[in-house]
């Protein structure tokens, strides 16, 4: 069984819960009615409402029908059935009654009538149960599909403000993402949310028919998150059956439009005026069914799209090739039809689809990042076998999938083609081959790249549009390959080139290149110049014309930007990812998992962990931008920082990167693995690594990295490796250089105030683990100085300041601590010897020593050392 059916909870909209009970329960008040198409939660909203004060009230269910809208009292007849028949033949008389009778039953509780359907109650119902409201016996919690067809009483009570309204949408990403995992029983990936969100449109009741439909064939369990596999999209069973439902009741006119636009998605609406006639379209638009999109031209599509593709599902091959005969001797119209659409109507009717059909929906499905789909387009008829530019779109697609020895099988298979393949195709072909070379971890990348570039030069017949557009695709595809090697000083060069050159660019590629180009700005010393184009770029990402990977791709390159920056608080508001319902939904695992970086980063492990893991978890099914060794890096210092070692140990193995993986992932997890380490017991080991790291980033000139590092070195006690840091930090721009460069000034001069101020930067720009280390190093300072003031004030500015600790930290561990605890706990991990501690507090060294042993039993240690691990030592 389902766990929502027998859950005494509803997920996904607590707060309209809230509401409605509110509009049950407060005075003056008559009651709620839930406005919303079928299957979009209703009833859900009034079970979960009545449920939670269930013991206070009568509940009175009533049901309107269509086959009871003509008979009187037909759907309240089970409380007349118990009145003498005298009662029922007045009105007034049968108000009394049934008034009496509910009071009788409720005995002092509260009378709630419980009603759905109310636009089917017939005049009689409608009439009782607003003059039972009237007259104070009872609440009302009413549902509707279409309010403005309920009895006008209704519509009195709703305008009189007594009676309160709400309007249920379909679930939005985060709503989809609760209602799943309570009926997954389990964490799911973003992936398997977006999907199901696509085949449901949101409709709770069409969620779980797409689950029921993909659950242990598509959607599976793995270590306790359902991920998605790889795979077709069937229409839910339940689907089919409400669109034919709902179909069938419309006239055969009206039926055929419907029918069209479930096959076509949309058409010019003179086209199908002139095809079905418009008396049959303005009654469809009338009664909801369609609707007209403005633009150039104005075209008319189904208002639901998941009805439209149960319909389709519905449609036998004849009747598809009727309904298509009717725009057959009209090509332009034809050649208009979305390429997907047109090629899936063809084969619907058993008809043959050329290569440069299934080409252009092979293009559209990649581009909309449904890989899978696009991969069978090619695979039409073995057009991938015949047509370079198909088999070149099938690697493609292949490659952006992460199915990067599927996709050099498919390069392999397509060699043949290579020798009469047009320069376009085989510029593509060989640039996927570079592509795969690196992902694959295989020596001669370069080749690839030189052929399509020699390709290019030979080709003395192409135009010379051509011919630049094929050069700009080349110096993109190299760009992109010194990032992924870590060389951004040729990627920079690269995009830079393409800039000067003028090359002609379409949105996508545009967007690429300035996405490499902000990248390697930020990455060298030019970060306020990346900022810039970062915003510039998140901007623009924010409209369409991009595909689905260069938008995937664009994303991680500006979180990585914004965040290793310190610029992320404006930099999330940029790219939409600070909004609660969920714009991660509809960008993927890898742009959860950067997310999750932020998070971990900025000392929020268990949020982190919730992103984390359900992206490690999808990524194992397909990881096309390699990044499992830092998910996994990422998870294990989750678990360190809330001192879950032991929950650490199994993703160890996955962080150790394998061939083929960009330097960015290599050197992330690298520094994760040492800050690891850090947190368990080697502290001064972790930090004289993390300075050797630094170096090498000066060598390659990340200077970004370079910075990174030398940070975490000195904020793990290495002030060996203060000179270095001031220095990459007076030549790198931006706020975390400002910030970094505040810290080793404060930890040079052993400045609390400069610690402090520190803190508080690091807090505003979300990173408590900085401000934490910070506060640290500001006590240690205070407590060098032997200043007691000065060590009070630093413990209080710090818990005015670093007040959204991370549950199981070492500060938020703190908090269980009495203020004076506290304060023995800090100069006892410093160092000082208890009789220090007595002679600074004005107490006894037996009191000390009672705190100690209550500080020890909090923080569950045992001796000072440990409480040193939980708590900062003392500058040397």
């Amino acid at each position: 069984m389902s766990r929502l059916a027998e859950a005494p909870f509803f997920v996904g909209r607590a707060d309209m819960v809230a509401a409605v009970e509110e509009a049950l329960l407060s005075a003056g008040a008559v009651g709620a009615v839930l406005v919303g198409d079928a299957g979009v939660g209703k009833t859900a909203v009034m079970q979960q409402a009545l449920a939670s004060r269930a013991a206070d009230l009568l509940v009175v269910r009533i049901r309107g029908s269509k086959g009871s809208y003509h008979q009187a009292f037909r759907p309240v007849n089970f409380l007349l059935s118990e009145l003498e028949t005298d009662v029922i033949d007045h009105p007034v008389t049968v108000l009394r009654a049934v008034s009496e009778l509910l009071n009788f039953q409720a005995r002092g509780r509260r009378v709630v009538l419980a009603v759905d359907n109310i636009e089917y109650l017939d005049p009689s119902s409608a009439s009782l149960i607003t003059q039972l409201v009237l007259n104070g016996t009872a609440s009302v919690l009413l549902t509707s599909q279409d309010f403005t067809a309920a009895d006008p009483m209704f519509a009195s009570l709703w305008r009189d403000g007594s009676l309160k309204r709400f309007d249920l949408s379909p679930f939005t990403a985060a709503e989809a993402r609760a209602f799943l995992e309570a009926e997954l029983e389990g964490r799911v990936s973003v992936e398997c949310v977006h999907l199901l969100l696509r085949m449901s449109g949101g409709n709770a009741r069409f969620l779980q028919a797409s689950v029921r439909a993909l659950r242990g064939r598509r959607v599976v369990e793995q270590d306790g998150t359902w991920v998605l596999l790889p795979g077709g999209t069937p229409v839910p069973t339940e689907v089919t059956e409400v669109a034919t439902a709902v179909l069938d009741g419309l006239p055969a006119g009206q039926r055929d439009v419907a029918h069209l636009l479930a096959l076509a998605g949309r058409l010019p609406i003179p086209d199908l005026h002139r095809i079905a006639g418009s008396a049959d379209v303005d009654a469809l638009q009338s009664a909801g069914f369609v609707v007209v999109r403005h633009g150039k031209q104005e075209y008319v599509e189904l208002t639901n799209p998941v009805l439209g593709a149960g319909a389709v599902e519905s449609l036998s091959a004849p009747r598809s090739q009727e309904l298509y005969a009717r725009l057959a001797d009209d090509p332009e119209l034809i050649d208009d039809l979305d390429p997907e659409r047109h090629a899936r109507w063809l084969l619907r009717c058993h008809r043959s689809v050329s290569a440069d059909l299934g080409l252009a929906a092979a293009q559209s499905a990649r581009t909309d990042g449904r890989y899978c789909d696009a991969v069978d387009f090619t695979e039409i008829q073995d057009a991938h076998r015949s047509s370079a530019a198909v088999a070149a779109e099938r690697v493609r697609a292949l490659t952006d999938a992460g199915r990067f020895e599927d996709a050099a099988n498919a390069l392999s298979l397509a060699a043949p083609l290579m020798e009469q393949a047009a320069p376009a195709d085989a510029v593509r072909m060989l640039l996927a081959d570079a592509a795969l070379h690196t992902f694959l971890g295989l020596q001669g990348v370069e080749n690839p790249v030189r052929d399509a570039e020699h390709r290019v030069e030979a080709s003395t017949s192409l135009p010379p549009e051509e011919t630049a557009a094929l050069r700009a695709e080349i110096l993109l595809a190299r760009g992109e390959l010194a990032s992924l090697d870590g060389d951004y000083a040729l990627s920079r060069d690269l995009m830079l080139a393409l800039r000067t050159e003028a090359y002609p660019l379409d949105v996508d590629r545009k967007i690429s290149s300035d996405a490499l180009l902000c990248e390697a700005w930020a990455m060298l010393e030019s970060q306020l110049d990346a900022l810039q184009l970062a915003d510039d770029l998140a901007d623009r990402l924010q409209h369409g014309g991009v595909s689905h990977r260069t938008r995937e791709i664009a994303y991680l390159r500006l979180v990585t930007v914004y965040s290793a920056s310190g610029s992320w608080a404006s930099g999330s508001q940029r790219l939409g990812l600070d909004i609660e319902d969920g714009e991660v939904a509809h960008r993927g695992s890898s742009v959860q998992l950067a997310l999750g970086l932020v998070l971990a980063r900025y000392g929020q492990p268990e949020d982190a962990l919730a992103l984390l893991k359900p992206a490690f978890d999808q990524l194992r099914v397909g990881d096309p931008n390699r990044l499992l060794p830092v998910a996994a890096g990422a998870i294990a210092f989750c678990h360190t920082m809330t001192r879950n070692i032991q929950d650490a140990i199994p993703f160890l193995v996955h962080a150790e990167p394998a061939p083929g993986v960009p330097w960015m992932v290599r050197r992330l997890t690298a520094q994760l693995q040492l800050s690891s380490l850090g947190l368990r017991e080697a502290k001064s080991e972790a930090a004289q690594q993390l300075q050797v790291l630094g170096q090498r980033d000066r060598e390659r000139g990340a200077s970004l990295f370079e910075l990174s590092a030398f940070t975490s070195s000195v904020r793990l006690g290495n002030t060996g490796a203060l000179a270095e840091l001031s220095d990459v930090a007076a030549r790198v721009q931006g706020p975390f250089a400002r910030l970094s460069e505040m810290f080793a000034k404060g930890v040079a001069h052993r400045d609390a105030e400069v610690l402090l101020q520190a803190m508080e930067l690091a807090a505003a720009a979300g990173d408590q683990n900085f401000g934490r280390d910070a506060a640290r190093s500001a006590l240690s300072a205070a407590q060098a100085m032997g200043n007691k003031s000065t060590v009070r004030e630093v413990q209080q500015r710090a818990r005015q300041v670093l007040v959204n600790e991370t549950a199981g930290g070492p500060m938020s561990q703190l908090e269980s601590l009495t203020a004076r605890e506290s304060e023995i706990a800090q100069l006892a991990a410093g160092g000082y010897a208890n009789r220090e501690i007595a002679d600074i507090m004005c107490v006894s060294v037996r009191t000390i020593e009672g705190h100690l042993y209550q500080i020890y039993s909090k923080l569950h240690v045992s001796s000072r050392l440990q409480l040193a691990e939980l708590l900062p030592t003392p500058l040397q």
